[in-house]
């Protein structure tokens, strides 16, 4: 059985959660992407890569991609867009977050773009806007472990 690319990919970000020392219960969560992961029942999570190997890393979302964020959205209590950047490292923002980067209209394809120069942070924009502030390389897995703490029941 060959393995898929996007399963690298995956893969590296689902690893870096579970050996981050928390447990959690990793579930796919049925989407036409195959992108999107259920963590302890209430977080959700949806993984875009880029293989590109230097800044910037640019994610196309599709109108269906969007579609299945919304929908991921309103079925847990947080729900994170991960971003792989090549071998760079990974990215997350929540969703009430991304709605910064792409808005409730959704095109036919749109855009996120990670950029990071050497030994700094994560400054992302989308087709929609950008965040005003940079995000940490550490943010990923932190802020999808305090939400699972956060939520746990």
């Amino acid at each position: 059985m060959t393995i898929d690319k996007f399963e690298f990919y995956h893969g590296a970000a689902l690893t870096k959660l579970l050996n981050f020392g928390e447990k959690l219960s990793i579930q796919t969560f049925p989407s036409e992407s195959n992108a999107t992961f259920t963590i302890n029942g209430n977080i959700g999570v949806y993984i875009k890569y880029s293989a590109k190997r230097m800044t910037p890393w640019v994610f196309t979302f599709k109108k269906i991609h969007q579609v299945e964020l919304k929908a991921i959205s309103e079925l847990h209590k947080e729900t994170f867009l991960v971003m792989v950047c090549g071998s760079d490292g990974i990215t997350c923002v929540n969703y009430k977050r991304l709605r910064k980067l792409l808005d409730e209209n959704f095109d036919l394809a749109e855009w996120v773009k990670a950029h990071r120069y050497r030994r700094e942070q994560y400054q992302l924009s989308g087709s929609d806007g950008e965040l005003d502030y940079k995000i940490p390389k550490k943010n990923f897995p932190e802020e999808i472990i305090a939400a699972v703490k956060k939520h746990t029941i």
